[in-house]
């Protein structure tokens, strides 16, 4: 796998399929805010899913190392 941060450009879908191709992935540490846990996303991959402030996600935990983010 490749460790790189993702360019999103006005061609979003090509892009993405660049990096599915490459497995690029990103590494975040989880950090605390008050009294819960939280993971930051880059910049980038949050254009590309069109993720805001206040936007609704589902988490759903896949098994004890994984879980899917799912955009609503």
């Amino acid at each position: 796998m490749v460790k790189a941060k993702a360019n999103v450009c006005a061609e979003c879908d090509r892009c993405v399929d660049t990096i599915q191709k490459k497995n690029i992935f990103f590494e975040r540490k989880v950090s605390y805010s008050g009294r819960s846990l939280i993971i930051s996303i880059p910049e980038d991959l949050a254009k590309y899913m069109l993720l805001s402030k206040e936007k609704m996600v589902r988490i759903v935990p896949v098994d004890r190392k994984k879980f899917l983010v799912e955009v609503l």
